[in-house]
């Protein structure tokens, strides 16, 4: 299947797709941005907020706003996402996360001129940048660690990877080429972007579509959140990045080898990434990411060995090199 981008005058509909897990506090901002957006003639917008079962005030928060309040009881961001496109009506589908806000009203508008720019662009990535408003050097330094490739002071350029946390695609490429892998409760973003780039379709970063993002406040809380990141690397991200170095990447036992190698390369570069924005902040923290990447690092090497992790991944199965 071949889907093509819509002519930038006709009128269509884009759909928001939020999936909200305990993000009360945030929630009211995010859709404030949302109402206040610049949009091109004929463009139209709906907001769909899919509660995952949060235990907070999330869903009564959701109630008050006008948006349309979807419920998925099932764990995880792949099988919330999909419930949201599901029930959604536009052509344009663009996922944000709960704890992010546009940092410019422009932001609708410049993922729909990326699309329109070239039909062979899947997916039309945007700028994801620590939120100003939160002080604080703790969830500065976790986003600037896990975000580290998506900051605003980037240029406009190809990437292999664009996170689900602010990015836009045709609806009909999400048709064709299948929804978010349900079985993965993290990656399933990397997978996604692995077959539309197998599909033949290019990733474009623009980071005029930009959003701040909020980062989490507990030490363990990062911790926790780096460590499960990391647990599926051999079995999704390993084999979508062949061209990199791994040791032994297709034995689990040697494989763990590979965790203190990229704990320091992934903080080496994180560093030179945001060296030239902040300096002296960044030399700061180097301690702490070098924490964050130990966590990943250490929830890599014990997913390595997990039980299943022999098994294809689904980055294997749809034909990743």
């Amino acid at each position: 299947m071949n889907p093509t981008s819509s002519p930038s005058s006709a009128a269509r509909t884009v759909s928001v797709v939020i999936p909200c897990l305990n993000a009360a506090a945030t929630l009211p901002g995010l859709v404030h941005g949302l109402l206040h957006q610049e949009l091109p003639p004929g463009v139209t917008l709906e907001i769909l907020i899919v509660d995952n079962g949060s235990t907070d005030a999330s869903a009564q928060v959701a109630a008050g706003l006008p948006v349309r309040l979807l419920s998925e009881k099932r764990p995880g961001a792949a099988a919330t996402r999909n419930t949201g496109v599901r029930a959604s009506r536009g052509d344009i589908i663009l996922f944000l996360d709960a704890d992010t806000r546009p940092s410019d009203p422009r932001l609708v508008a410049e993922h729909l001129a990326n699309l329109d720019s070239d039909p062979a662009i899947g997916i039309s990535g945007g700028a994801i940048t620590h939120d100003p408003d939160q002080p604080g050097w703790l969830p500065f330094a976790e986003n600037a660690t896990g975000l580290f490739n998506w900051h605003d002071r980037l240029p406009g350029r190809d990437l292999t990877f664009q996170p689900t946390g602010n990015m836009a695609f045709r609806r009909s490429l999400y048709d064709a080429i299948g929804p978010l892998d349900e079985s993965l409760l993290w990656l399933e973003d990397f997978d996604f972007n692995l077959r539309v780039r197998k599909a033949g379709y290019r990733i474009r970063f623009t980071p005029r579509a930009g959003v701040h993002i909020r980062g989490r406040e507990s030490f363990r809380a990062i911790l926790r959140k780096f460590y499960r990141w990391g647990l599926n690397i051999r079995s999704v991200y390993v084999p979508g990045r062949r061209e990199q170095f791994w040791l032994f990447p297709d034995h689990p036992r040697l494989f763990p080898l590979n965790g203190p190698l990229r704990a320091v390369n992934e903080t080496w570069v994180t560093v030179k990434r945001w060296f030239p924005v902040c300096p002296v902040k960044i030399l700061l923290l180097v301690p702490a990411i070098l924490i964050f990447r130990s966590a990943w690092a250490w929830g890599m090497m014990s997913g390595a060995s997990a039980p299943g992790t022999g098994h294809p991944s689904p980055a294997e199965r749809h034909g990743a090199s």
